[in-house]
């Protein structure tokens, strides 16, 4: 929590935006909906105004290209997400699903040559069939490379919603 508030602050200091880049496939895209309705887009409404409050303006950015993988996508990230990047993500919820680590390994690599050596969000599978990813993640922040990355696992997330009565849930997660 300590990296990922001083870069926060890092911005603040500099006037500068706080830029949050997003890579990944269709579903980050958006594919499905308007463009501005990909949930890159919906966290900027989320964050935008409390992050206005701290004197920050967010920029977000959605580089994500559907249906190209993290190899050989994570070896072009200064291209697609920008050099001066605070936060970078990627999606290996779908097409990536069986937990291999090598694209997520080059992705880490490259990442780390970025100036402000982004925080990183991953998004991923369930964490028994991401397990060697989210290792993978944790020699990283072992090694010290990696400060404050995130594992966003969708059955995690959606865990809270399973118990939930039938009638109260969105109409996207009713059978």
């Amino acid at each position: 929590l300590t990296h990922t508030a001083t870069r926060i602050l890092n911005a603040k200091r500099n006037n500068r935006p706080f830029k949050v880049s997003f890579a990944g496939y269709s579903v980050t895209v958006g594919r499905g909906n308007y463009f501005h309705q990909s949930y890159p887009f919906v966290l900027e409404k989320l964050l935008k105004k409390p992050m206005s409050f701290l004197g920050i303006t967010l920029q977000i950015r959605n580089a994500a290209i559907g249906g190209v993988p993290s190899f050989p996508y994570g070896w072009c990230l200064e291209n697609f997400l920008g050099e001066d990047v605070d936060v970078i993500s990627w999606d290996f919820s779908m097409n990536e699903a069986g937990g291999v680590p090598n694209g997520l390994e080059a992705y880490i690599r490259h990442a780390m040559t970025l100036r402000r050596k982004p925080m990183m969000i991953v998004k991923d599978t369930g964490r028994n069939i991401a397990a060697r990813r989210r290792e993978l993640l944790q020699d990283y922040v072992d090694f010290g490379v990696l400060k404050d990355p995130v594992v966003l696992s969708i059955e995690d997330a959606m865990e809270e919603f399973a118990t939930l009565s039938e009638d109260i849930l969105p109409i996207g997660l009713r059978e």
